[in-house]
């Protein structure tokens, strides 16, 4: 992997160093850059979880991706970089219930005698690293975040983190974890079930969203969705070629990598 060139992506200028503030930035520049989408499964394409062909799709290619996807590059990344990172499972919340075991992956870096969860491969999520302090509220720049623990789900007790719901006044979870370390071939599994399954969110609907300065905008099926300050607009996508120049306008994408 070349390092310049990832860092060229996300566009990223300043000098790496191994603490906090560089942790920050990198995450929030990977975020604010590289959008979460599911492109590849809309169309059938398979996505094989090894580094060289994820940077070739994302980094060079101009991409975005899921969550296997791009926590698996940044993984890779922040470690070259020289950060102390490994994978852990997550499980998300559907309705009232909790999803299967490697549902999701994110990261956890351990600095300076604290741990924190990163996760640039969720969607609409913090923009920072979370500290691993539970019950502590954190804030990202946008919203507040918090980190739960002893949270018992089918005989096993896991942390979850939670985001703040306006409408609820309320922290509502968003997926349930564990610190334990996983490695790449654990998600294999799950990885193919989201492609293939009906029963995945991803498998029904084409999704790309991406943070923008004063709001998020999203790419849902055939509807274009920018919310800006708590106010959603919404447009309809008339075709496929609408669909493409959206994607090359709001989301950066090189249309001639997605034939």
């Amino acid at each position: 992997m070349d390092i310049r060139g990832y860092l060229k992506r996300i566009n990223f200028n300043d000098v790496v160093y191994t603490d906090l503030s560089t942790l920050e930035s990198l995450q929030q520049q990977h975020v604010l850059n590289i959008p979460f989408e599911t492109l590849d499964i809309h169309n059938h394409i398979p996505i094989i979880l090894r580094v060289d062909s994820l940077y070739q799709k994302v980094i060079l290619d101009r991409r975005g991706g899921y969550c296997y996807e791009l926590n698996t590059l940044f993984h890779r990344l922040l470690s070259l970089c020289g950060f102390k990172v490994h994978m852990i499972a997550g499980r998300l919340l559907h309705g009232h219930g909790y999803g299967r075991d490697f549902e999701h992956m994110a990261l956890i870096v351990e600095l300076d005698g604290k741990k924190w969860l990163i996760d640039v491969g969720y969607g609409d999520f913090s923009l920072r690293p979370l500290a691993i302090a539970p019950g502590e509220v954190q804030r990202d720049g946008r919203t507040f975040y918090q980190i739960m623990e002893h949270i018992n789900v089918d005989g096993h007790e896991y942390m979850g983190v939670a985001k703040w719901n306006d409408s609820k006044q309320a922290f509502k979870i968003e997926y349930i974890f564990t610190l334990t370390t996983r490695h790449l071939h654990e998600f294999a599994e799950m990885n193919h079930f989201h492609q293939t399954s009906r029963e995945s969110h991803f498998a029904r609907s084409l999704i790309v969203s991406l943070p923008i300065p004063d709001g998020r905008i999203s790419m849902i099926n055939n509807k274009l969705i920018r919310t800006v300050d708590g106010k959603k607009q919404v447009k309809q996508i008339l075709n496929e070629d609408h669909r493409n120049e959206i994607l090359e306008k709001y989301f950066h994408m090189d249309m001639v990598y997605l034939v």
